[in-house]
């Protein structure tokens, strides 16, 4: 299988990694897609920016804070704006909040797989900074080129060692192989030398984008607690909770007719599995199945608490 390779003239040079996806992209009509994974705070997107800004002094293709998107729309507003050229680089933060994993097989999903499908001719290079890289489905993993993971920060150097990987999904294995980039250079004698790059140290973006940036993402977060709040005012408004117990009458699943009935016997009190399935004919299984499905599409089966007569105590004996 192929590995990630950089070949240098003479001696090696700085930021590789920048040079293969620009060699990629203005060289070998192909896009790159890269996962920058990392904690909260970690610096996954700062290092995204900055490498952007790297690539855009060495293509001189333009990097603004207007290629830095927060969802699926602004994502596919920006592609189909015309504003991105040949070499464009684009920031996609927080990705997993709108085509994310458990949505599996969802519109977005489908669409945005599509998207990553079909945009090679494109000639872009679009970054995913997510905390954790499984967030994303599945299939949007398997398209990745490459695979960068925040170490550790450097503070008095002001750069952030991040660990790069080049990504190859083997079909007919369903698994996807990491591999270091391998960079060829001459010594004084020239002979040929080879060396894996394990890190690559990025500097923080200039503080401009940072700037812009930080504003940016205050109002996506005040969007996304906004959405946050309404959706949750609904749900007071309606006197439910979000749970899948206490659905709205509207929003519940129709009952089978196996399922009506055992409603209608638990209703009369009749509550014991076993004397319900002989009532309606079934085993004790099917019943028991049945009532979780009843649950499961928001209807509650309570059971009364059972009243008891007072317990008679016996008078006590008087002696005389």
């Amino acid at each position: 299988m192929a590995n990630a390779l950089i070949i240098y003239r003479d001696k090696v040079k700085t930021n590789s990694w920048a040079r293969w996806m620009i060699s990629r992209t203005m060289k070998q009509n192909r896009n790159n897609l890269i996962a920058l994974v990392g904690k909260t705070g970690s610096g996954k997107t700062w290092s995204a920016m900055s490498v952007c800004e790297i690539m855009e002094r060495m293509d001189g293709v333009p990097f603004t804070i207007d290629h830095i998107v927060f969802s699926l729309k602004e994502l596919m507003d920006l592609i189909n704006s015309g504003k991105l050229k040949r070499g464009s680089k684009v920031v996609f933060d927080e990705p997993q909040v709108s085509i994310s994993a458990r949505e599996f097989q969802s519109q977005a999903n489908k669409i945005f797989n599509y998207l990553l499908s079909t945009f090679r001719h494109r000639n872009l290079t679009l970054f995913f900074c997510t905390p954790f890289e499984t967030l994303l489905d599945k299939n949007t993993r398997r398209l990745f080129h490459a695979r960068f993971e925040t170490m550790s920060i450097n503070k008095n150097e002001n750069t952030c060692k991040i660990k790069p990987r080049f990504v190859e999904y083997s079909d007919y294995k369903d698994k996807i192989y990491r591999k270091q980039m391998i960079v060829r250079s001459k010594d004084e004698y020239g002979n040929s030398k080879y060396k894996k790059l394990s890190n690559w140290d990025v500097p923080k973006p200039s503080k401009e984008l940072i700037v812009q940036y930080e504003k940016k993402k205050l109002e996506f977060t005040n969007r996304l607690n906004q959405n946050i709040s309404e959706r949750l005012k609904k749900y007071d408004e309606s006197g439910s909770s979000i749970t899948s117990d206490n659905i709205p009458a509207k929003n519940k699943k129709p009952l089978t007719e196996l399922q009506e009935k055992i409603v209608e016997l638990w209703n009369k009190g009749i509550t014991n599995q076993k004397k319900i399935g002989e009532i309606i004919g079934k085993d004790r299984t099917q019943i028991n199945k049945n009532v979780k499905y009843i649950r499961n599409k928001g209807y509650t089966l309570d059971v009364s608490p059972r009243t008891y007569p007072p317990i008679q105590k016996p008078l006590p004996k008087i002696t005389y």
